[in-house]
């Protein structure tokens, strides 16, 4: 990566494979699971905000990354609102 420095920071906002993709259909585990092996390998800060799951909990415990979870209110379409997730930020700096 160019722009991978040891001052560099990326705020990564992937679909979530784990979710109705919607216009990102076709994002699956597969794709997550390259990103987070790329994630491995970077020289800078990385904030990734996704949903929980197995393979992040197996990357995260293995790279020694800090994670805090949050309570988010889902932006859905046709009038319907109230509905929660959990939204986990993962980095590989103390949060």
């Amino acid at each position: 990566m160019s722009r991978d420095t040891t001052t560099s920071f990326f705020y990564i906002d992937p679909p979530y494979y784990n979710s109705d993709c919607g216009h990102y259909d076709g994002y699956t585990i597969d794709d997550f699971r390259q990103l987070l092996t790329a994630l491995t390998k970077l020289e800078g800060k990385f904030l990734l905000s996704s949903y929980p799951s197995p393979i992040l909990t197996e990357f995260t415990k293995a790279n020694n990354w800090y994670q805090i979870s949050r309570e988010m209110n889902v932006s859905v379409n046709k009038g319907v609102s109230g509905k929660k997730k959990v939204e986990v930020f993962t980095a590989n700096y103390k949060l």
